[in-house]
């Protein structure tokens, strides 16, 4: 089992960490940010972090939801170890999720939502109404990074590969704004 130190130095080294001014998707700033799609183009290097974390869910899940676009590799990769099917969700012209391609749910399903990192949660509230209306029963969550300081989300367990905690601030009380160092916002998730 690897340290927070460890895997940090791994996604470092695969410039999947960053530090810098960033706008994250919550709308949120932060002085760090994660872009696990660095680390998602050497699938072995993933593979192997995520093995460890998932291993209570092998045999147990049906179905892999995860949100276009950061989501989708590391829902194939845990699919992959799980052994079920892995699905996501794309946003419409709305920008509300939703099942696309033919995927779909089905009554009684056990699902397994997957996410490439964990600030707010706010992509996982959005999924959760799919899985609901299709009538799947969402068993847990996993991420590769975890960084929402907390250990659950709606009183199921998170599991990660690393869980840390950078400070994130509103953009009124942003101290790098008031350094005048100036933000990029690095995501796809229109905020």
């Amino acid at each position: 089992m690897r340290s927070v130190d460890e895997i940090l130095d791994v996604l470092k080294e695969h410039d999947a960490l960053k530090t810098g001014h960033f706008v994250l998707a919550s709308g949120k700033h932060s002085g760090h940010y994660f872009q696990v799609a660095m680390l998602t183009q050497h699938p072995r290097v993933l593979q192997d972090l995520i093995r460890s974390p998932l291993d209570s869910w092998a045999g147990n899940v049906a179905v892999v939801l995860s949100a276009a676009v950061g989501g989708i590799p590391v829902g194939q990769q845990v699919a992959l170890h799980v052994g079920c099917r892995s699905i996501f969700a794309e946003r419409n012209e709305k920008n509300r999720m939703i099942l696309k391609r033919s995927f779909a749910i089905q009554p009684g399903e056990k699902i397994l939502m997957v996410e490439d990192v964990i600030t707010t949660g706010g992509t996982l509230d959005e999924l959760n109404p799919l899985v609901e209306e299709h009538g799947g029963e969402i068993v847990g969550v996993f991420t590769v990074v975890n960084r929402s300081g907390k250990s659950t989300w709606n009183q199921l367990p998170i599991a990660s590969v690393v869980a840390c905690e950078f400070p994130v601030y509103d953009p009124a009380d942003c101290p790098l704004c008031r350094e005048g160092v100036p933000a990029h916002r690095p995501g796809t998730k229109k905020v």
